[in-house]
């Protein structure tokens, strides 16, 4: 774009949202011109179109003598942010979008569930025993869990990611059932690293209004790595060989990574705190030590129910429904695909409206919803799907930013591994607990009757949580020093 000329004047950040450097120019016509940047690296191709009907709207007011708009866009944070900021989630998104693919839960390991046993001919009680074992990679991480604490967000973030390409490739030519398990284990615990250190790192580089749906595009992110190992589903089911194939395919994200890395810059708030003390210690002491045991425990019981829920959402219409592999993709676009914009929406209600407005109510309706699929056939089941994947996803950023805003900058990331391990006891007993009801009661019925526990948890929030919204990581954490970031 071009400067300003004598004629020009800036333009507020509102009028033209994720625009930097915009100002309106005067041509020799006499019409008004917008000139601007857009730093928005690797998914500038969105927000380009948007951003420039906009720019059309500040001309057209500017021309007509009318007020120039100042309203929010739906596709604009609550908040403007500076270029730096809005560089660092886009960053923070292309490495979650690649990192979704073959890890977490809802990746490869979850969607490829069924393939898995016909590869390695075991049956529901090895795949059981087995999906809970990987969990204990969380617990694994609680060793390393403080080192994006000790020595930075930035620098954990890269090499968590390059280790995750590396070892997902590697995991579909694993010769035996318990070497694919174990090799998930420390996958799964190199992902939760790169999890903590990718949300903290996003929440602590923009302003405190845009929290919420900064994380959600984080999620949003990884939702899309998710429906692309979806999307493999009838490679993996094509025997040995497309099992190992959609594993080795992880490694064509390596060069986005290396791309990334270059222009990912570490969080100033880190910057600010590095030389403080870090450990678990602080975590057990009066004041964090209560928040510890709400968020922790909130997060445990979530995931009694929705574990096993995501773990075996596939299987169930595999063997309980006998859908085909290419019916479960059409189901799992169909239901789930509304989804992953509802996550966006679900980030800017919370900025808006509250965390506990948000999170309560959906948290309750989704568990139901999933209930009701695991209870019911078609056509029910297809609308409970869908209502609970939704719902469950308007829940995800409004009931996760909460993690990173009640610790102080010293111990965030201790504080999120910890809370990650509450949830990963409550998804092995989730598991045992349906592994052991399945048998007398069936799968369906089994999981469903898990239900109870989301709603203890989204009660929990509703009484004891405190509201966030548009409070400064500072405040929200008691941390002595207020840095607010810079906002355009």
């Amino acid at each position: 774009m071009t400067g300003p000329g004598a004629d020009a004047r800036a333009l507020d950040p509102r009028a033209l949202p994720l625009a930097h450097g915009a100002v309106l120019e005067l041509d020799a016509d006499g019409r008004h011109r917008v000139r601007y940047r857009l730093p928005i690296p690797y998914f500038r191709f969105f927000w380009a179109p948007l951003v420039r009907r906009r720019a059309r709207r500040v001309e057209a007011a500017a021309d007509s003598g009318r007020p120039l708009p100042s309203d929010v866009p739906w596709w604009a944070p609550p908040v403007p942010q500076d270029a730096r900021a809005t560089a660092t989630v886009a960053c923070l998104c292309l490495i979650a979008g690649t990192a979704g693919y073959g890890g977490g839960t809802g990746g490869l390991l979850t969607q490829t569930v069924p393939y898995a046993a016909k590869v390695y001919d075991v049956g529901n009680a090895a795949l059981g025993t087995g999906l809970a074992v990987v969990r204990v990679g969380v617990l694994v991480a609680l060793l390393v869990g403080p080192l994006a604490d000790r020595f930075g967000r930035r620098r954990l973030v890269i090499a968590a990611a390059v280790a995750h390409c590396l070892l997902t490739a590697l995991l579909g030519l694993a010769p035996t059932f318990e070497l694919y398990i174990a090799g998930h284990v420390v996958l799964r615990c190199i992902d939760t690293l790169l999890g903590i250190a990718v949300g903290i790192l996003a929440v602590e580089s923009v302003p405190a209004g845009n929290r919420a749906i900064t994380l959600s595009l984080v999620y949003l992110a990884g939702g899309v790595g998710l429906a692309l190992a979806v999307g493999s589903l009838p490679i993996a089911a094509a025997g040995r060989g497309g099992f190992a194939a959609v594993y080795l395919l992880q490694l064509l994200a390596l060069p986005l990574i290396v791309s990334a890395a270059r222009r990912l810059r570490e969080s100033p708030r880190y910057v600010v705190h590095a030389g403080e003390r870090h450990g678990y210690r602080e975590l057990l002491r009066a004041p964090y030590a209560g928040r510890l045991a709400l968020v922790a425990g909130a997060a445990f019981l979530a995931a009694i129910f929705f574990a096993p829920t995501a773990e075996f959402f596939t299987r169930y219409l595999d063997d309980v429904r006998h859908f085909s592999s290419l019916q479960i993709v059409i189901f799992l676009a169909l239901t789930g695909g509304p989804a992953s914009l509802t996550v966006v929406l679900g980030g800017r209600l919370a900025d808006l409206r509250g965390r506990k407005r948000i999170a309560v109510p959906t948290i309750m309706i989704a568990a139901l919803s999933f209930a009701g699929f695991f209870l019911t056939g078609p056509p029910w089941l297809w609308l409970f799907a869908f209502v609970g994947q939704v719902l469950g996803s308007l829940s995800l950023a409004a009931s996760g930013v909460y993690t990173p805003e009640l610790f102080p900058t010293r111990i965030r990331a201790a504080a999120n591994t910890l809370v990650l391990a509450g949830a990963v006891v409550g998804s092995g007993a989730g598991l045992g607990a349906a592994g052991a009801l399945a048998g007398p009661l069936g799968v369906g019925p089994a999981i469903a009757t898990l239900a109870i526990f989301p709603l203890l948890a989204a009660a929990l929030i509703a009484f004891r949580f405190p509201e966030t919204r548009g409070r400064e990581l500072e405040d929200t954490s008691g941390e002595a020093v207020p840095l607010p970031l810079e906002t355009l």
